[in-house]
């Protein structure tokens, strides 16, 4: 366009400049029509990583503030931490990663103080949680032992209290270089057409709960057959910080190695099933059977196999939920393939392993995932059933029992909630690996 108009060198400049500033705003423009609410959910947990990893920072809070004594599960904290990381640096890229990152960062210099910020928090809490390393108690003289345990009244109360004052400045600091990076008042396009799509849900479950409330006073229907909603919060946030969200992350963790056991296993069979028709007809009924086989006769069978105590046995049994779902889609993704694409790459020579990637595992990827979501629900449901029947005290499944024996019902159902939660969070992390994978899907499209 420059050449054409015979224009100097710096009026060419200055044009092509121009032009790469209207397509930049016209891309950001329809961006910001098919955006999502995913990266607001992103911001909002990264906001809560950041209150969760202030409280671990700080022995003041992680033993003396409720908050901070929920979280206080060795195992966990460290996904904490890690989780802080992903979504820091997922929220400071916005899509764009090595030298478009770093040139949209220094067009923004606000964008590139607030990354720095956040990036400088993250860092000291890895150093902290992961590694128990105190940078800020290293700083003040404060020894690292003192931030794993209590502060004794005889101890240097006043130099953990500066520590924590600078924890909580870093803190806000990380949580405004948030806000700056989310800039959730450009999106107010995206949060009007969620809450025109999202708003008969919501009045929907806000109904059901009113109408719950409402009826099980008006009929006076007795608290251990049903506890009202508003006891069942109450009791929650009563009890949330004594050792329920420990058990809640101990539950999860046989949930998660079982979903990765079952649903690998399964995808690896549904690979050889879709090559070797006849290993698929013969081993289809044996998991037909497995499948139809009650959680409740594996439990006992497993538990004598691994050990009630072994979280063995209850990883196993979400395996054999979990082997099922995605074996059988992997196959059914497999043999999707269109016959006319098939027959067009067979025309130009393509290799079998060519076929595969380009052609069949695209299209299964959507049958796969499909049954991975599903697998969520299966495995936080194998796991809990599976401590029914033996095994740790340490966990959801026990904790209900034990609750509702001793007629606990609001306790059953406050960790009913963590269940929820737990598996409402596992489905979502599961979808989150789907859009990363296959964007190019056209359930990601904006209809």
């Amino acid at each position: 366009m420059a050449g054409s108009l015979k224009l100097t060198p710096s009026q060419a400049s200055d044009v092509e400049a121009a032009s790469e500033a209207i397509y930049a705003s016209a891309a950001d423009q329809v961006i910001s029509a098919q955006a999502g609410l995913g990266r607001d959910l992103l911001a909002l947990a990264t906001v809560f990583l950041i209150v969760v990893t202030c409280h671990l920072i700080n022995p003041l809070l992680q033993f003396e503030v409720n908050f901070g004594r929920a979280f206080r599960n060795a195992t966990l904290q460290p996904v904490l931490a890690v989780g802080l990381l992903i979504c820091a640096l997922m929220l400071i890229s916005n899509g764009a990663w090595g030298g478009a990152l770093w040139r949209s960062l220094a067009r923004n210099r606000l964008r590139l103080a607030a990354s720095v910020v956040l990036f400088a928090y993250t860092a000291i809490a890895l150093l902290a949680i992961v590694l128990r390393f105190n940078l800020i108690g290293a700083i003040l003289g404060l020894p690292q032992e003192g931030f794993t345990e209590p502060v004794s009244e005889d101890g240097p109360v006043a130099l953990f209290e500066t520590a924590l004052t600078i924890t909580m400045a870093l803190e806000y600091l990380a949580l405004a270089a948030v806000v700056v990076l989310w800039e959730p008042w450009n999106r107010m396009p995206v949060y009007t057409r969620a809450v025109r799509r999202n708003a008969p849900v919501v009045l929907v479950a806000l109904a059901v709960l009113v109408i719950w409330e409402a009826a099980l006073v008006v009929f006076n229907i007795q608290q251990f057959l049903l506890p009202r909603p508003s006891v069942i919060i109450e009791r929650f946030i009563d009890t949330y910080h004594r050792g329920l969200i420990s058990v809640g992350w101990n539950t999860f963790q046989n949930a998660f190695w079982g979903f990765v056991v079952g649903c690998g296993l399964g995808i690896l069979t549904g690979l050889i099933s879709a090559r070797f028709t006849s290993f698929s007809r013969a081993l289809l009924p044996l998991a037909i059977a497995a499948n139809s086989v009650p959680i409740i006769a594996f439990a006992p069978i497993m538990n004598n196999w691994f050990g009630a105590l072994n979280p063995a046995s209850k990883i196993a049994i979400v395996a054999v939920l979990t082997y099922f779902p995605s074996m059988i889609s992997t196959v059914k993704g497999l043999t999707s393939v269109d016959t006319l694409s098939l027959e067009l790459m067979q025309s130009y020579a393509a290799s079998p392993l060519e076929i595969f990637r380009k052609l069949r595992l695209p299209t299964a990827l959507p049958f796969i995932f499909s049954a991975l979501k599903v697998s969520t629900t299966l495995a936080m449901i194998g796991a809990i059933v599976s401590e029914y029947f033996g095994g740790s005290t340490q966990g959801l499944g026990y904790r209900i029992r034990e609750d509702a024996a001793l007629f606990k019902y609001p306790e059953s159902w406050a960790a009913i909630i963590v269940a929820s939660v737990l598996g409402i969070l596992f489905y979502l992390l599961v979808s989150a690996v789907e859009r990363a994978v296959m964007p190019w899907h056209v359930s990601f499209r904006e209809e």
